[in-house]
């Protein structure tokens, strides 16, 4: 009784440290979660939005209102794996940061746990999901599953510059084997586990540009070389400083180069700071709050408040005419 207990308590936290619309994301769904409307259902051919996300009595719950079923989060994973539920808990428990408690796990559950407590092992899944092969074998395709595979690796590299250290064996391995496992369908039935992982490690020391890095980079360049009539019109705020607007540009501009359907992005405050000589990653954050207030960025997810912590997600408001609008200070409804 008292070990089912501590299951029923470690599933409790578990939920709070990895809620389903989280889940969802990490599993390479990116499910939008909006209130009263419906989205495309992961399961099935969904010409009719059918799937929707939802809280009810404090927890998370999916549905498919086309027949496909719903849940909560350990049911979401039953769907989407093809696991048992005993199977689902256990990933479940380690996806949101518990090590493994059967004898037979490595120290893959427990070495792979971020220091921040939410599960690095889960974003070290989400990463080979996203960039798993998906596409039917035809000639060439070796080629196309080696990009993917690289893919994987300057994913990788972007981890370890934001947490501040190398991944462990066990964490690369990790990686590089859920991909395989993912992709394995549509792989070259001659290219077993051992060579995609062999090729992924060796991989490693060719990146030179890390995942996600040379957008930011290139984002900062362009606003560094804009002249202050191109600069954004803060609206309400005729005479903003060109801080303010430096920043609301480096946001413009990460939104038009945004591949997401909803135009998130991701932007940290070092790499906020760099768009105005001798402004600060303390000064970029406040002006990031400035400009949430004044209704030009909208923050999607709060980015984690400690030393090489995930970076905020963000949405650009403001419309692309923005600069005809500058006497205009009535906030704006997107």
């Amino acid at each position: 009784m008292s070990r089912n207990n501590d299951l029923e308590e470690k599933i409790v936290q578990a939920r709070t440290r990895l809620p389903l619309p989280r889940l969802m994301e990490l599993e390479g769904l990116g499910v939008q979660v909006k209130k009263n409307k419906n989205v495309r259902c992961p399961f099935h051919p969904d010409k009719r939005p059918s799937f929707s996300v939802f809280e009810q009595n404090g927890r998370w719950r999916w549905k498919c209102h086309a027949g496909c079923g719903g849940g909560d989060e350990i049911d979401f994973l039953c769907k989407l794996r093809g696991i048992s539920k005993r199977e689902a808990v256990s990933l479940y428990l380690e996806m949101a940061g518990f090590p493994a408690e059967s004898p037979e796990c490595s120290e893959l559950s427990v070495s792979s746990v971020s220091s921040n407590g939410q599960g690095l092992q889960a974003e070290l899944r989400a990463l080979a999901a996203r960039n798993r092969c998906t596409e039917a074998s035809t000639d060439g395709f070796r080629q196309v599953a080696a990009e993917k595979r690289f893919e994987v690796a300057r994913g990788l590299k972007a981890v370890e510059e934001r947490i501040g250290r190398k991944l462990t064996n066990a964490e690369l391995t990790l990686a590089f084997d859920e991909w395989y496992r993912l992709s394995q369908p549509v792989l070259d039935p001659a290219d077993t586990r051992d060579f995609h992982l062999l090729s992924g490690l060796a991989e490693l020391r060719k990146v030179r540009v890390p995942a996600g890095r040379e957008a930011i980079t290139q984002a900062v360049e362009a606003v560094l070389k804009l002249p202050l009539s191109e600069l954004p019109m803060i609206p309400g705020v005729p005479n903003a400083p060109e801080s303010l607007r430096r920043v609301a540009a480096l946001h413009r501009e990460l939104s038009r180069r945004s591949t997401k359907k909803d135009k998130t992005y991701f932007l940290g405050c070092r790499d906020a700071a760099k768009v105005y000589p001798g402004l600060s990653k303390t000064e970029a954050a406040i002006i990031n709050r400035a400009l949430e207030r004044l209704d030009v960025i909208e923050i999607v997810r709060e980015g984690e408040q400690i030393p090489d912590g995930r970076a905020s997600e963000y949405r650009y408001l403001l419309p692309p005419n923005e600069n005809a609008a500058e006497e205009d200070d009535v906030g704006f409804d997107y």
